[in-house]
C-alpha cells in the first residue's frame, strides 16, 4: 500500500497543537529550574558559611557542616536552640534569633555565631565548657569558669581554705559572676549552690542582690528556700537599700519579706529611715503601713539611733501612732548608750499607766554595746530613781551573763536596802547561776575585793 503523505493543512494542524501545549504547560518546566536555582543557592550560603567559620568553632558545632533547609516562620523570630551532645533546652536568656527569609549570607554567618555562643555559655554556666570548646572562651570567662570549677572541686573535697579562696575570688569579681551564680542557686540544692547563694550576698550589689532575691522567690518552700533565705537576710552592701525596700513592699512570699527586712534593719541609717516614713505617710492599706511599721520595729543599726530618737519624740510625750512606738521599741535593738539613756528617761517620766510596756521594753535590751550604760544605771545613776530605771537595768543585765555583771549584783546584794533594787538583783543572779553557774562562781571574789561604779557611757 501507498503511504498517505501528510498534506499541508495535516502539518499546519501539529504546528499549532504543539504550541497550544507549550503555552499552557509552561509552568511545569519552571519548577525543576527553581529547584536547581535553590540548590546553587543554599551550596553557595554553606560554603560562605564554612569559611567565616574557624576550626574550634566547627568541632563545636558540628551541624555547621551540614545544609539544611527550613520551612515555616517562628511567630517570635526565636527557636529553642539544643546542645549536640545532650539535646537539653537552653535557658531563656541563650535563646538565639532565627534568620528572615531574605537574610545575606553574612547575616547567616553571623546567627551562626551566635548560636554557637549561646551554647558555649550555657556550657560555661554548668561546668562543661569544655564539651563546646571551653579553651576557646575569652580570657573574662575562662576565669570565671575556673573558679567556679575549683568551688564546685573544693566542696566535694571539703577543702575549706580553698572555698575560702574561691569565695573571695568570686566577691572580687563583683557582678561579673552575678549570672552564673545565681543560675547554680536556681538550679541545685546542694552545699555548692548555698556557697554561690552567699558569693552574691557578700557582692550585695544591686544587680547581685536582685539575681539573689529573684531566684529565691522562684524556689519553692521548703529547708532549701529557708537557707537561701537566710543567706540573703545578710546582705550588707548599702547601695541595695532602696532595691531592698521596693522588694518588701512589692512580695507576698513571707520569706522573700523576712529576709529584706533583716537585712534593711542592719543597714538602716538616716535616708533608709526618711524613706520609711514618707511611705509610711503614704500607706494605701493599713496593711501596707503596718508591715513598714514593722520594718522600723526591727531595725538595729546603730547608724540609725539619732533619726530613731527623733522619731520617737519627746521624752516626755506618748507615742501618737505606730510608727512612733516602733521607733521606740527599735532603740532596744540599737542598745547604743543614747538610745539606752533614752529608754530610760522615757521610763522615768511615763505615767503610772504607760510605764509598762517601756519596762518590758528595756529589760529585753541585749546588744553588746548596751552593756556599760546599763551597769552605770544598775549601780545607781543620779538620772534614774530605784523603783524605775534602775530595777530596769538589773533585770536588763540577765542578758549579759559575764563576771562584771555578777560582781556588781553580788556588791547590790551585799549592800542594798531598797526591796525592790535587791529582789531584782537576787532573781538575775539567781538567773544566770542557773544558766551560766561558772561565770557567776568566778564573779564573787570580785564581789569581794569590791567594784567600783561604773563610768557614764556618755562621759568616756
Amino acid at each position: 500500500m501507498m503511504r498517505r503523505r501528510n498534506t499541508p493543512a495535516t502539518e499546519t494542524n501539529k504546528q499549532a497543537t504543539t504550541r497550544s501545549f507549550l503555552k499552557s504547560e509552561w509552568p511545569l518546566f519552571l519548577y525543576p529550574a527553581l529547584v536547581v536555582a535553590a540548590i546553587v543557592l543554599l551550596q553557595a550560603v554553606h560554603q560562605s558559611i564554612e569559611k567565616d567559620l574557624t576550626p574550634s568553632q566547627r568541632q563545636a558545632d558540628p551541624s555547621a557542616s551540614q545544609t539544611t533547609a527550613t520551612t515555616g516562620q517562628n511567630d517570635q523570630n526565636t527557636s529553642q536552640a539544643r546542645l549536640p551532645e545532650d539535646g537539653s533546652t537552653l535557658p531563656p536568656d541563650a535563646l538565639v534569633p532565627l534568620p528572615d527569609t531574605g537574610a545575606t549570607d553574612t547575616t547567616l554567618a553571623a546567627d551562626r555565631l551566635r548560636m554557637i555562643e549561646a551554647l558555649r555559655r550555657r556550657a560555661e554556666w554548668t561546668g562543661s565548657a569544655d564539651s563546646v570548646g571551653g579553651g576557646d572562651l575569652p580570657q573574662e570567662l575562662q576565669a570565671v569558669h575556673a573558679i567556679l570549677t575549683s568551688l564546685r572541686q573544693a566542696v566535694r573535697d571539703q577543702d575549706h581554705p580553698r572555698i575560702k579562696e574561691a569565695m573571695e575570688e568570686l566577691v572580687a569579681l563583683g557582678d561579673e559572676v552575678v549570672g552564673p551564680l545565681s543560675d547554680i542557686v536556681a538550679g541545685g540544692t546542694d552545699e555548692a549552690a548555698l556557697w554561690a547563694a552567699e558569693a552574691l550576698a557578700r557582692i550585695g550589689t544591686p544587680a547581685a542582690t536582685a539575681a539573689l532575691f529573684e531566684t529565691l522567690a522562684q524556689i519553692e518552700d521548703g529547708p532549701y528556700k529557708e537557707q537561701i533565705a537566710k543567706t540573703a537576710s545578710n546582705i550588707s552592701n548599702h547601695d541595695s537599700w532602696p532595691l531592698l525596700l521596693d522588694t518588701l513592699q512589692g512580695t507576698e512570699d513571707a520569706m522573700v519579706q523576712r529576709a529584706a527586712g533583716a537585712s534593711l534593719s542592719r543597714m538602716a541609717d538616716t535616708p533608709v529611715l526618711d524613706e520609711i516614713v514618707a511611705r509610711y505617710d503614704a500607706a494605701l492599706t493599713e496593711e501596707e503601713a503596718a508591715r513598714l511599721a514593722q520594718l522600723v520595729r526591727n531595725i538595729s543599726s546603730p547608724q540609725a539611733s539619732e533619726s530613731l530618737r527623733a522619731l520617737a519624740g519627746d521624752v516626755s510625750s506618748s507615742a501618737l501612732d505606730g510608727l512612733q512606738q516602733a521607733a521606740i521599741e527599735a532603740l532596744a535593738n540599737v542598745g547604743d548608750a543614747p538610745s539606752v539613756n533614752y529608754l530610760l528617761s522615757r521610763l522615768e517620766a511615763a505615767s503610772p499607766g504607760e510605764g509598762g510596756s517601756l519596762f518590758s521594753t528595756i529589760t529585753r535590751i541585749s546588744a553588746p554595746q548596751a552593756q556599760s550604760a546599763l551597769l552605770y544605771a544598775a549601780a545607781g545613776s543620779k538620772d534614774v530613781s530605784a523603783e524605775q530605771g534602775r530595777t530596769a537595768a538589773i533585770y536588763a543585765l540577765e542578758n549579759y551573763p559575764n563576771a562584771e555583771t555578777c560582781a556588781l549584783l553580788n556588791q547590790i546584794v551585799a549592800a542594798e536596802d531598797n526591796t525592790a533594787v535587791l529582789t531584782a538583783a537576787l532573781r538575775t543572779l539567781e538567773s544566770i547561776q542557773k544558766t551560766v553557774p561558772s561565770v557567776a562562781e568566778n564573779a564573787t571574789s570580785k564581789a569581794d575585793a569590791g567594784i567600783l561604779l561604773p563610768l557614764d557611757p556618755l562621759q568616756k
